[in-house]
């Protein structure tokens, strides 16, 4: 097994991949937004670290436009063919994934431009990460990663499901090593992988009372963390009810009228020195 593969603790059958497409469409937004102010733009060749079910790749494949190319790495076989269905759906023809490491350098290159969304995250080192895959960079290209910041979710006014389901993701991940923090570490980062800091920027996905969105999201990520939620100590599988748990998250949040906040999304941009 890769390093890849064994940082990577979520799985990659057909329910987390469906979990993920339907992650990235929420996601797409704010990601857009992230990327075309790190500069991705027409024109570029752009690396995707942990390319998934191909989110990320296909918007900056349109992004870069006809004249562009992106290049998706990812781990899993099964990530690549459904992205790969994605993209001829779409009838996308710039965009091309390859079954690879993020910690050994990619093929493809050089590129203008190198990201990933929540994928460092996932990495004992993600500076080492960076460090390797900026081998690749074009002179004044941009290495410009998207992580989260979990400490950021939940909902206001605080309710109580939504409050433990953060409590049990936080501990959830720290069983398995996960940088839930890491978004605004990003800066620090790009330094330690020897790239110097241009810019940065973050956004928050909310959702109003009464979304059904919001409450599928957590449930979705609460039903694939929940072998961890229970190994970690923070709940049982009980105290979870998962078979209820999207319904009375979103009865609590209508009853309290209140909005519910994804992990923010943080993304900052640098270029070798």
């Amino acid at each position: 097994m890769s390093a890849v593969q064994d940082d990577y603790q979520l799985g990659s059958d057909s329910e987390e991949l469906d979990r993920l497409t339907f992650q990235g469409r929420i996601l797409e937004p704010a990601t857009r937004a992230l990327l075309r102010e790190a500069g991705i733009g027409p024109g570029m060749r752009v690396l995707d670290l942990g390319s998934g079910a191909g989110d990320v790749s296909l918007l900056a494949a349109e992004l870069v436009g006809p004249d562009g190319a992106v290049v998706g790495i990812e781990q899993s076989a099964d990530a690549i063919a459904l992205a790969e269905f994605r993209a001829r759906q779409k009838l996308v023809s710039n965009v091309r994934f390859v079954q690879g490491d993020m910690h050994e350098p990619a093929t493809g290159g050089p590129f203008d431009a190198i990201v990933g969304r929540a994928i460092l995250m996932y990495a004992p080192d993600p500076a080492a990460v960076l460090r390797t895959q900026a081998e690749l960079l074009r002179p004044g290209g941009v290495v410009a990663p998207v992580e989260m910041d979990l400490t950021a979710s939940g909902s206001r006014p605080a309710t109580p499901l939504a409050s433990r389901s953060v409590f049990w993701l936080t501990e959830a991940f720290k069983q398995a090593k996960v940088a839930t923090g890491l978004g605004p570490a990003l800066v620090g980062v790009l330094r330690e992988a020897g790239l110097r800091p241009l810019g940065t920027m973050a956004v928050h996905r909310q959702f109003v009372p009464g979304d059904p969105d919001g409450a599928a999201l957590f449930a979705g990520i609460v039903k694939t963390m929940l072998p961890l939620i229970e190994k970690s100590g923070a709940a049982t599988v009980e105290e979870v009810g998962l078979e209820t748990f999207e319904a009375r998250l979103a009865q609590e949040l209508t009853a309290a009228d209140a909005v519910l906040s994804y992990p923010q999304l943080f993304c900052a941009w640098g270029t070798k020195e």
